[in-house]
């Protein structure tokens, strides 16, 4: 009785944390999805049954054939060539509907020539039926065409060109979406130098006034620069800004497209006449004619004219 003392002991302090863990304890997967999991069973089975058996036809079928006599495989496979043979030869009398050799005579007319005589066949059905099959979409083209709301070829033509032409310009603003200090090339259009024109009305002319002649900014029509001159050095300053000197970067606010747009305005300042120009600041920087500077883009309605004419 004494030695039962300890075991009796760790029950009743264990007892109460058993049932706690009973009572606190959440419905496992396998208890909520009971039904579902053995359903899903009994379908694998079903199915790995239908193989076996699938299986097992097939095996008997080539031991049944193994065992077979050589001159009984060879009547079964002479018997299944015959049939196919069969087969295929009334699938082509029923398509040409061509009357035997044997049975001219029966549609032979008085008409011969040379000694050929004519023949009174009906036409094949394959051309019969293309021949209906016709007649069928004609009534319903010409139903289409003239009762129904269809788009004609002019108007198809004109609403792929403007779908066209809607793409191009995607791909264009995507292309403009590519250009950095790296690739910017100068823009004469007339479109651009309008659009920079404004972008620079807007954003620069507090520093470098209207007329590019400077203030708080550097003059912009001399041959002085403090970063550089060429296309590359403006759109990168207009990029980048020069936060040391106050100006803020353009690259959070403008598109790649529109800094070139504003930096080809500002390149094409040199050499005007401001009111009030400022002290020249910077280095002297002689521009050259280099493949990046002398590349120059089309005006836009030459680039979708010359689009048009080569499609």
């Amino acid at each position: 009785m004494k030695k039962c003392k300890p075991t009796l002991f760790a029950f009743y302090i264990a007892a109460p944390l058993l049932s706690l863990g009973q009572q606190d304890k959440s419905p496992s997967f396998l208890d909520q999805y009971q039904m579902e999991i053995l359903l899903g069973l009994t379908i694998v089975v079903a199915v790995v049954l239908i193989i076996a058996m699938f299986t097992l036809v097939i095996a008997m079928k080539t031991i049944l054939k193994s065992q077979q006599p050589a001159e009984e495989k060879v009547a079964v496979q002479e018997k299944e060539t015959a049939n196919k043979t069969e087969f295929w030869n009334t699938i082509w009398n029923k398509v040409n509907a061509s009357v035997p050799v044997a049975k001219e005579a029966a549609i032979a007319t008085d008409h011969e020539y040379d000694g050929i005589k004519e023949l009174d066949n009906r036409l094949p059905p394959w051309w019969l039926y293309g021949f209906y099959a016709s007649i069928v979409f004609g009534v319903i083209y010409l139903f289409n065409f003239y009762f129904l709301d269809m788009p004609t070829q002019q108007e198809e033509f004109i609403s792929e060109m403007e779908q066209a032409k809607a793409d191009v310009q995607v791909y264009l603003a995507s292309l403009d979406n590519l250009i950095d200090e790296n690739n910017v090339v100068l823009t004469t259009s007339t479109l651009d130098l309008d659009a920079g024109k404004a972008i620079f009305e807007q954003n620069c002319v507090v520093c470098h006034a209207a007329d590019g002649g400077g203030g708080v900014g550097p003059n912009l029509t001399d041959q002085y620069w403090l970063h550089g001159g060429d296309m590359s050095g403006i759109f990168k300053t207009v990029k980048y800004g020069v936060p040391a000197k106050g100006m803020i970067a353009w690259e959070t606010q403008l598109s790649p497209k529109k800094m070139q747009q504003v930096s080809s305005y500002i390149y094409m300042m040199e050499g005007t006449t401001p009111v009030n120009p400022k002290e020249p600041q910077g280095e002297f920087f002689e521009r050259s004619n280099t493949t990046n500077e002398a590349a120059v883009e089309e005006d836009s309605s030459e680039k979708e004219l010359s689009l048009h004419e080569s499609k």
